[in-house]
């Protein structure tokens, strides 16, 4: 220990000259003492020199603030009484305050990432305060963006959820952190350039998972707290957008106010989200033509093909409701061809089919069962989820008892088992021959 005593007093005296002018030569010396020491974790001996710097010339070095941390951590684990351990803590947080009073516009750690880390120790030492931590997260990561720590994420989302639990009137508060936290969580977890990707990712699933638990993305409740908010931001297209947005990734789209704010929002800036909103209000309030309009300008409006087939797929709801199965069949298959995944829409073009009258023959008739089955069982073919396996498998069930019996379809001159055949009319598809 005496040799490294030595070593670091010959650097320190090196090092004399080289600092700013206005340093004094004690300055300059505990300087590279204590940053000698820090750098091997010898903590004890770099306090004391570290804690004159601080005093003496606060902007003699950044590492005043970064190995400062280090040693008061150790510090604070030296702590024998509660008096030296609250005095060893508060000089702690004092230290993050000096730096950014001193350091916070520097390009490399600003003021956003000072205040992160901030949080983040403070968060260490008392859990449960987090109405102390909750401003400084809160600006580190808007200051952040992208550029949020994953862990930093989770603290903002947890301690807002905190908050939020405690006081439910601070639901909008946390709905708008999750939002907020979820639009980098997503952005970053999917950039392949980060290499830490997977961080993101795994933090994204634990708040998700957190904002599912804690109630507030009941549709009801969600409706009740956005809806004088909607009224009162109705000339922000920012703030309307973005209630669409969370109204539709929470499936909460048939509510008063994701429809106010598609009304307002189209009559600043006609958009796809927009004219989809105004769209499903007509529907839900019986006017079917108006809601065919707006889903039509909402496939003229988007850009994406995921997009284009969700409202061409309403307007072929639309059209089931007034009975028009031909259309129907029309605005199914343009889906399908800007989105082959859905396996509802299959389910809906089988369930026309099979209402279908194609002909006065009753085996040739029955050939619309085939026709419907061959679209259930695409549909989970195209959806293999457990919910559209399900679904589908029981339509099947269902409609296959109302295929020909072995004995009509070996007396129909015109049908042959296993064999190709077409079913015309609007239904105009070629199916296979089954029996039952």
């Amino acid at each position: 220990m005496k040799s490294l005593k030595l070593t670091a007093l010959f650097v320190a005296l090196l090092f004399v000259g080289s600092v700013a002018a206005q340093m004094t030569e004690e300055c300059k010396v505990n300087l590279s003492l204590f940053t000698e020491y820090a750098k091997v974790k010898n903590y004890a001996d770099a306090y004391e020199p570290w804690a004159k710097v601080y005093k003496e010339c606060p902007t003699a070095s950044k590492n005043i603030y970064s190995l400062g941390v280090r040693i008061l951590e150790w510090k604070i684990k030296q702590a024998t009484t509660q008096d030296e351990y609250k005095a060893a803590f508060d000089q702690l947080m004092k230290l993050y305050d000096d730096r950014i009073q001193y350091y916070g516009n520097d390009t490399k750690t600003p003021r956003p990432a000072i205040l992160a880390d901030k949080a983040t120790k403070y968060n260490k030492y008392f859990p449960d305060d987090n109405a102390t931590i909750y401003p400084w997260i809160k600006e580190a990561i808007h200051g952040l963006g992208n550029a949020s720590a994953a862990n930093e994420l989770q603290l903002f989302v947890f301690t807002s959820a905190n908050l939020y639990k405690a006081d439910n009137t601070l639901a909008e508060q946390f709905i708008g952190d999750y939002t907020f936290a979820d639009a980098i969580l997503t952005a970053n977890s999917q950039n392949a350039d980060l290499k830490d990707a997977e961080n993101y990712t795994n933090v994204k699933s634990a708040v998700d998972v957190l904002f599912a638990a804690s109630g507030v993305a009941d549709c009801a409740k969600m409706n009740e707290i956005f809806l004088p908010n909607v009224e009162n931001n109705n000339s922000d297209l920012k703030y309307l957008e973005g209630v669409m947005k969370l109204f539709k990734r929470l499936k909460c789209i048939e509510h008063e106010a994701y429809y106010k704010a598609a009304e307002y929002a189209h009559k600043i800036s006609p958009s796809a989200e927009a004219a989809t909103g105004l769209g499903n209000m007509s529907y839900v309030k019986g006017d079917l033509s108006k809601a065919i309009e707006y889903y039509q300008e909402a496939v003229n409006l988007s850009t994406e093909d995921a997009d284009v087939a969700d409202n061409l797929f309403r307007i072929a709801q639309v059209y089931h409701k007034k009975g028009e199965y031909a259309n129907v069949r029309k605005y199914c298959k343009e889906s399908i061809a800007k989105d082959p995944t859905k396996g509802q829409v299959h389910i809906m073009l089988g369930v026309i089919y099979a209402q279908a009258k194609v002909s006065d023959d009753p085996t040739l008739q029955k050939a619309v069962y085939w026709a419907a089955v061959d679209q259930f069982a695409k549909a989970k073919s195209v959806e293999p989820t457990d919910d559209m396996i399900e679904q589908a498998n029981k339509l099947i069930r269902t409609y296959s008892a109302y295929f020909p019996s072995k004995e009509e379809v070996f007396m129909h001159p015109d049908v042959e088992e296993g064999k190709s055949h077409f079913v015309g009319g609007w239904v105009s598809e070629s199916t296979t021959v089954r029996s039952k």
